[in-house]
């Protein structure tokens, strides 16, 4: 699996470890979810991402702490790497789900 953006942003020292441990809960659930996802479905794709951005909103604003936009950035990349590193082609998908490969994560991020 590929370096979640949490290992940097604790090297960083910007924000709180608790802040850093829920989101980190969030990404492991979420790669956990890919050692049995079905690549083959657009649905059990997008549902997956959209669990991954959901428990991500509920993190932002918490401690006081709400991602920024480089944290915003990573996490977005994350999510593309990860999905790509279990076989999915984030561009096809994007394609065939009417949207820019950018803006996978768009219709549910509040961050």
């Amino acid at each position: 699996m590929i370096t979640r953006p949490t290992e940097d942003l604790r090297r960083l020292g910007t924000l709180p470890d608790s802040f850093l441990e829920r989101v980190d809960q969030a990404l492991l659930a979420f790669e956990a979810e890919l050692t049995v996802l079905d690549i083959t479905s657009d649905q059990a794709i997008m549902a997956t991402v959209e669990r991954v951005v959901v428990a991500l909103n509920q993190i932002d604003g918490t401690d006081d702490h709400s991602f920024d936009t480089i944290d915003r950035e990573a996490l977005c990349e994350y999510i593309d790497h990860a999905l790509t590193q279990t076989g999915v082609d984030v561009e096809a998908l994007a394609h065939r789900q009417g949207i820019d490969p950018a803006a996978l994560t768009d219709q549910w991020r509040d961050w």
